[in-house]
């Protein structure tokens, strides 16, 4: 590894250079301020495609023009230190992945720039006595589960296991186990990274506890993440659950919001609830719903009768391991999605704090009426997903910078567009259905967890006006020059940054 004067100085030619130097240079540069174990490739290399990682979702996307693949923690804060220098003119905006799985359209205002890519970071340790896990920044929940099934032990990963397990904590990160445990980041334990400002941080309630707030929650605003130390959990039920996949038609629509309306405030915290809204060409709407119970079956029969007395046109219930929920999740869907990439997905969501009957059939009927006369539309699926509130209750609204512990269920408008041509029309088709389901939410305001947003809502509504204060404090002592601003960002106090926030 090069000596700190050795990064300075290839740091210093870098610099002194950035007004006329080509991508080619900018990777001499940077090679000169890494370690040997490092690897930079310009982006019309073969080798970018083959050695970093692909985005799933193509859909106003960032551009590259250089992506570096550091080795150590000492190489991100070389890559960091260099951008410090580059903030006054801006010359080569940078991004951090890990599983390359983000899909908000502000990520689509970086152009032309740097990727790190967090590939190298992918150790995976569990103690299984203190009941700890640390993982490399660029670990997925499919890279860590198996491990964790076979202590004997559980952690509130999502439902797709493509997702990187860093990135999804530092929004929070929810999934049928948030029910029993809230969002990932209240389990992390401790956080190890390059702040924004160039510094290597250990954070936890010890050590930069203010830091340790934001990260758990808002954390990619203010660096890069090397690894997480997350407190795990004694299985429950054994490591198992019961997983009722079911479908029904369009016109049940309305009992079957009634019955989930009827589990609001009475949820409990072994269930969870989701239902998948979709339209076939030759039926029209259909409705999937799961509920996937943590505990044993004779525990859900009675939960789960008021929906098998609507007879379902198909039904699979089954005894799963917590490790194969997402290929078992509402008949794998998640597995499904995960299969792909490159694909022009265009997100919309919103939080919703009641179960509006009335609000939620005259969605259903929009989605019919308008699927059946323009069928590029019929791509777009809706997702609700229904945690119980006992695990995101655990902890206090003010415990960290995640805000949204009180949502009764997280909707999800999902347009796949197979075909560019039919890309218009979803996105303007999910803009409209947003606003259609907020009508119902129980809020005035647009509010929707920060992963699931389609970029245009602003801060406020990723973040709460509430927090956006102590946000905006962090983020001009932890990432003063803005770097970490591509993903639905906080922007501090002196920034003039044109990303919707």
């Amino acid at each position: 590894m090069c000596g700190s004067k050795a990064i300075l100085l290839g740091i210093t030619c870098v610099i002194r250079n950035a007004v006329a130097m080509t991508a080619l240079q900018v990777a001499e540069g940077l090679q000169a301020s890494l370690s040997s174990g490092s690897s930079i490739f310009l982006s019309s290399n073969v080798q970018y495609s083959e050695q970093i990682t692909p985005r799933w979702d193509v859909y106003e996307p960032p551009t590259y023009q250089v992506a570096v693949k550091p080795a150590l923690i000492e190489d991100v804060k070389a890559i960091v230190s260099i951008h410090i220098q580059y903030a006054s003119t801006n010359k080569l905006p940078f991004l951090a992945t890990g599983g390359g799985h983000g899909y908000t359209t502000t990520l689509g205002s970086l152009q032309n720039g740097l990727v790190l890519d967090m590939g190298n970071f992918k150790t995976m340790e569990l103690n299984s006595t203190t009941n700890m896990l640390t993982i490399g920044g660029s670990i997925k929940s499919s890279d860590v589960t198996p491990m964790i099934q076979a202590a004997g032990k559980e952690f509130p990963v999502g439902q797709c296991t493509c997702v990187g397990l860093t990135g999804f904590t530092l929004g929070g990160g929810i999934g049928p186990y948030s029910s029993l445990y809230g969002p990932a980041s209240d389990s992390v334990y401790e956080i190890e990274m390059v702040s924004g400002a160039g510094e290597i941080l250990t954070v936890s309630k010890d050590q930069n506890p203010d830091l340790f707030w934001g990260m758990r929650g808002a954390g990619f605003n203010y660096g890069v993440v090397t690894s997480i130390t997350y407190n795990v959990y004694d299985a429950t039920n054994g490591g198992n659950a019961i997983n009722a996949d079911m479908t029904f038609t369009g016109a049940q629509n309305g009992t079957i919001w009634k019955i989930m309306e009827s589990f609001v405030g009475k949820q409990p915290d072994q269930l969870s609830i989701s239902a998948e809204i979709n339209f076939s060409a030759t039926s029209g709407i259909i409705i999937l719903v799961n509920l996937l119970y943590a505990g044993p079956q004779e525990e859900l029969d009675p939960l789960m009768q008021p929906f098998l007395d609507l007879q379902p046109s198909n039904l699979n219930i089954s005894s799963i391991t917590w490790h194969d929920i997402p290929s078992s999740f509402l008949y794998g869907a998640s597995v499904q999605g995960c299969s792909v990439t490159g694909i022009e997905y265009i997100p919309y969501s919103v939080n919703l704090y009641q179960i509006d009957i009335d609000n939620l059939i005259n969605a259903v009927n929009f989605m019919n009426t308008s699927m059946t006369l323009a069928p590029e539309l019929q791509t777009a699926t809706i997702a609700l997903d229904m945690y119980a509130q006992g695990g995101f209750q655990r902890n206090t609204y003010t415990s960290s910078a995640f805000p949204y512990r009180d949502v009764v269920i997280f909707a999800q408008i999902d347009c796949f567009a197979l075909d560019a041509s039919a890309t218009p029309a979803l996105a303007q088709w999910g803009k409209e259905m947003r606003d259609i389901l907020h009508q119902g939410s129980g809020k005035a305001n647009l509010e929707v967890y920060v992963h699931f947003a389609h970029g245009d809502e602003g801060n406020a509504a990723w973040y709460t006006e509430h927090k956006l204060k102590q946000l905006k404090e962090l983020k001009n002592k932890y990432d003063p020059n803005s770097l970490f601003s591509f993903y639905n960002p906080v922007l501090n106090t002196s920034s003039s940054s044109s990303i919707v926030g």
